[in-house]
């Protein structure tokens, strides 16, 4: 049961999106997770010990064990593949799910929050609470918009499927023929360059580094075409479709192939082909479109029991992968036309073949015992006990949103948080009791699920060096210029001071504060990441080093320009 417990943990460290970038007017925040530069977002609930110390997951209580070996080849047809022996009360599950909501928000310090639940075509429970804004008394109403992030992926495979039921596109398509400019796509793979397919884009097993290319939106405000030309200068982390590795760059190409495709913009076609059919009339598909809004949540952390706003993030650049705002009214339709094979308000919208297609595993990710987790096109798909469970989550690391469908009895929920940190545990505790009640008729042992204290992110072993009493070697103009790597662009140190600089990376037109603590050695003061500078000529760096940048597998080595 250790290695269940170990390995479930490394699936949501590999499963993520998300990233906090904190703006020179927010406060200046601790690190609180082992790399808050990177995109991920936990596909599967977290395990917690029960009274014994054993590790078990509250989720998936008397149910009937399922064969592992047989999971991913029993999905055509599946959709009643195990129903209950009998129609749950679903008026008294709701009483129950209502009771675990409102206490768990009460004990939370999560600003607000919203959750939808479907069952059997039918919205049955819809729940708003809290503010949209901090220390602001504007309710959550049912239209309020929240970031959903990664959620958004399931939307555009949903999209390609559309088109693939027009015969504008197949999901063997390749990117290369909506991108066969090599100046536009080139991968250093011969292999993944000209056969990478709709297919291994939307699953992610192109066998390109984990995360890549998330700094270059989030950090260096790059659009996902400079982006998109900047990952040729990355080495593949994986062997073409051997393995997975979440990524989001190579998930939004698929987005951008649907847009050429069809000779629209990738925001056009959500609205066209999903957003508008399925009358989710709030959601939006940009960033400013969501900002612009005057029914949108705010973005919020929360750091040693004190909640911060914090301006929500941009992720326009990789827009197919994680750019929606959605209301929970408007994911209550989107639950409804996921559970009814396409359909909505008796229309066929997509068809029943190409969305059984978006929940078909394709990548293998973990196996535990009497757990199987794999992913599908924008989904994830979880076997466990009997049971087949499609989910996603998304996160901004401001907001966050799950998802979790068992289509096997048309049951579905989304639980929408305008809180990064907390926000994500609050979700997935919501969506897993859910679950939880209706499998077993009752609630939880509240001895077997994560309690008030939902756990703590440990700090990256790269975090910066304490300050020393070594001073500074040179002045601080000689370590002033621009700095240049292939793969990220160029990085701007400027003087503010004797002993402090502000660094400008690519396009971001932030300043991020960087402070000297001994030798050559800075850090980077909203991500508490070294800086070294080194190899001198005549007194100058001619290179520079930032942990920051040294993640999912980029070199955070710069030369002077």
């Amino acid at each position: 049961m250790k290695n269940l417990g170990i390995g479930v943990i490394l699936v949501a460290t590999v499963l993520i999106v998300i990233v906090i970038v904190i703006l020179p007017h927010n406060p200046v925040l601790p690190e609180d997770d082992n790399n808050l530069d990177s995109f991920q977002t936990p596909l599967t609930p977290e395990l917690s010990p029960d009274s014994s110390g054993n590790v078990v997951n509250p989720l998936f209580l008397n149910v009937n064990a399922y064969s592992k070996t047989t999971a991913h080849n029993q999905d055509n047809g599946e959709k009643k593949q195990n129903p209950s022996p009998e129609s749950p009360d679903i008026n008294k599950i709701m009483v129950l799910f209502n009771s675990y909501v409102e206490n768990l928000f009460k004990n939370s310090l999560i600003p607000g929050a919203a959750v939808v639940v479907v069952y059997k075509d039918q919205i049955v429970y819809t729940k708003t609470l809290g503010v949209k804004k901090v220390g602001e008394s504007d309710p959550i109403h049912a239209d309020t918009l929240f970031q959903i992030g990664s959620c958004t992926k399931a939307f555009t495979a949903t999209a390609i499927g559309s088109l693939v039921d027009d015969s504008l596109m197949t999901w063997d398509d390749t990117a290369q023929l909506y991108f066969p400019d090599p100046d536009e796509f080139t991968l250093q793979d011969p292999v993944a360059t000209p056969q990478a397919n709709m297919k291994d884009l939307l699953s992610h097993r192109t066998g390109m580094y984990e995360n890549a290319g998330n700094e270059h939106i989030m950090d260096f405000s790059y659009d996902f075409m400079e982006t998109l030309y900047r990952m040729r200068f990355i080495e593949s982390q994986n062997v073409f479709r051997a393995k997975f590795a979440y990524n989001n760059i190579m998930f939004s190409l698929a987005g951008h192939s649907a847009a050429r495709a069809s000779s629209t913009t990738w925001s056009q076609l959500i609205k066209e082909n999903i957003l508008q059919p399925l009358k989710m009339d709030s959601s939006v598909t940009t960033y400013q479109e969501y900002v612009n809004s005057p029914n949108h949540s705010g973005t919020h952390v929360i750091v040693d029991g004190v909640v911060y706003y914090v301006d929500p993030n941009n992720l326009d650049g990789m827009a197919p992968a994680g750019s929606l705002s959605c209301s929970i009214k408007d994911m209550g339709n989107w639950l409804r036309f996921q559970l009814n094979e396409g359909i909505f308000n008796g229309q066929q919208i997509v068809s029943s073949q190409s969305m059984a297609e978006t929940h078909m595993p394709l990548i293998f990710i973990e196996s535990e015992p009497n757990t199987e987790l794999w992913y599908a096109l924008g989904w994830g798909v979880m076997y466990t006990q009997g049971q087949k469970f499609i989910l996603h989550a998304g996160s901004t690391r401001l907001s966050t949103t799950q998802v979790r469908l068992l289509p096997s009895e048309d049951l579905g929920v989304v639980v929408m948080a305008n809180e990064g940190l907390e926000g994500g545990k609050f979700c997935e505790l919501i969506a897993h009791e859910l679950m939880s009640i209706y499998l077993k008729n009752q609630p939880d042992d509240p001895s077997t699920i994560p309690g008030e204290d939902m756990g703590e992110f440990q700090p990256e072993s790269t975090t910066a060096q304490l300050p020393t009493t070594v001073p500074l070697p040179y002045p601080i103009d000689n370590y002033v210029g621009t700095y240049y790597s292939d793969y990220y662009g160029n990085i701007k140190f400027e003087k503010v001071n004797a002993s402090n600089l502000n660094l400008y990376a690519g396009n971001n037109p932030d300043p991020c504060p960087v402070t000297h603590l001994n030798g050559n050695i800075f850090v980077d003061v909203y991500h508490q990441k070294n800086i070294t500078f080194s190899n001198f000529e005549n007194n100058i760096p001619q290179e520079v080093h930032t942990d920051r940048w040294d993640v999912n597998g980029g070199n955070g080595t710069f030369n002077r320009v």
